[in-house]
C-alpha cells in the first residue's frame, strides 16, 4: 500500500473535511499543531487542530454547504493550492449577526502545506464579498482593530 500524496491529503481535507464538515477528516489529515490563517478567526492565526475544529464547526453549523465545487488543484513540492466555491445558506446566528437565510457563495483558495503526511499550515484567501458585507457590523472592528490615524 502506498502513502497518500501531498495532493491527495490536501484534496481529501477540502473535499471531505471542509465540503462536508467532517471533523473526523480533520483528525485524520491535520497536524495537532496546525497553523491556520483565516477570516474565521480575525484576531490572528488559529493555533492547533482542536481550536480549528471548534471554530470551523461553529461556522459550518451556521453556514451549511448546499453545493461544493472544486475548480483548481495545483501541487508543487509540499504545497497544494485548491480553489473552490462553497454555496452556503446563512441558517443560524453567527458572531452575533442574526441569520438571514440568504444563499451565499464563498469563493476561496486554500494554500496547504504538508509535512510528515499531515497538513501543518493552511492560508485561506477568499473573494467572499456577500459574506463580508453580511458580517461587517461585527467583524469590522475585529479585522481592522484600532488603526492609527494621521493628526
Amino acid at each position: 500500500m502506498t502513502e497518500p500524496s501531498v495532493r491527495d491529503i490536501a484534496y481529501t481535507f477540502i473535499s471531505e473535511g471542509i465540503a462536508k464538515a467532517d471533523l473526523a477528516v480533520f483528525d485524520a489529515v491535520l497536524s495537532e499543531e496546525i497553523v491556520v490563517e483565516t477570516g474565521l478567526h480575525p484576531q490572528g492565526p488559529i493555533l492547533g487542530r482542536e481550536a480549528y475544529k471548534q471554530i470551523f464547526a461553529a461556522f459550518a453549523d451556521a453556514w451549511p454547504v448546499q453545493r461544493f465545487e472544486i475548480h483548481t488543484v495545483v501541487a508543487e513540492g509540499n504545497r497544494v493550492a485548491i480553489q473552490f466555491t462553497a454555496t452556503t445558506v446563512f441558517e443560524k446566528d453567527y458572531y452575533g449577526v442574526a441569520a438571514t437565510r440568504q444563499i451565499v457563495p464563498l469563493r476561496e483558495i486554500h494554500l496547504l502545506t504538508v509535512a510528515g503526511g499531515r497538513i501543518v499550515h493552511n492560508t485561506v484567501a477568499g473573494v467572499n464579498f456577500p459574506f463580508e458585507y453580511i458580517m461587517y457590523p461585527v467583524l469590522k472592528d475585529l479585522v481592522l482593530g484600532p488603526l492609527e490615524t494621521i493628526a
